[in-house]
């Protein structure tokens, strides 16, 4: 008797645990959207969202004025988190006192720049998805005219190659025109996200900084 009944709470156990992992997309903000990862909405609706995530790309985005490229029909938006953005201030305002209180009171010259690093993180008129890439570099080029790479990874985390899971690696050549390219990496963390408009991936926010610094 009393084999059944540890017979019967281990497989009731067993119920719960697997309820809890039955599969459910969930885009990076915590929104679940299907299993398909369609989004339903456009990708700046998706960012507006996400707000624990996004709030201040898409404050950015809108004071530079690029709400339109980001929603523009066909194209893949590499979405950089909130935090890789506050890096970027911290290596912008070392001594934090000195940081404007507002992003409307940067210097133009700081939102002229933050307008040119966010076209990098478009692609015009390409829907790039992990399915269509491979190990073997895939060349684009960026909104704001600069050359970019797609590639996928596949190795685990002892550097295998091969056995890990496959991941995609998105670099921008940061070399000055007419010299040796060179080429700073940043990881997709979600891949795919299929926006009314295009695709979007999410950026790794430990390892990458706002403008590949």
């Amino acid at each position: 008797m009393i084999k059944f009944i540890k017979l019967v709470a281990f497989i009731g156990f067993l119920a719960i645990v697997t309820a809890g992992c039955k599969k459910t997309y969930f885009s990076d903000g915590g929104t679940p959207v299907d299993v398909s990862g369609n989004l339903g909405v456009s990708t700046m609706d998706y960012l507006q969202r996400e707000t624990t995530s996004f709030d201040t790309l898409v404050r950015l985005i809108k004071l530079s004025n690029l709400e339109s490229a980001v929603n523009a029909k066909g194209n893949t938006f590499l979405a950089p988190r909130d935090y890789s953005i506050h890096n970027y201030f911290k290596l912008l305002y070392p001594d934090q006192a000195k940081m404007p209180s507002t992003l409307e009171a940067l210097p133009q010259v700081v939102k002229d720049d933050i307008a040119r690093i966010l076209k990098n993180y478009i692609i015009p008129n390409q829907q790039i998805v992990r399915g269509g890439l491979t190990t073997a570099y895939s060349y684009v080029t960026t909104y704001g005219g600069t050359k970019a790479r797609f590639n996928i990874v596949n190795t685990d985390y002892l550097g295998n190659v091969n056995m890990g899971a496959k991941y995609i690696n998105f670099s921008l050549n940061v070399s000055p025109a007419g010299t040796t390219e060179v080429y700073q990496t940043a990881q997709v963390v979600t891949a795919d996200l299929k926006s009314t408009n295009g695709i979007v991936h999410v950026l790794v926010s430990e390892t990458h900084i706002f403008g590949f610094n």
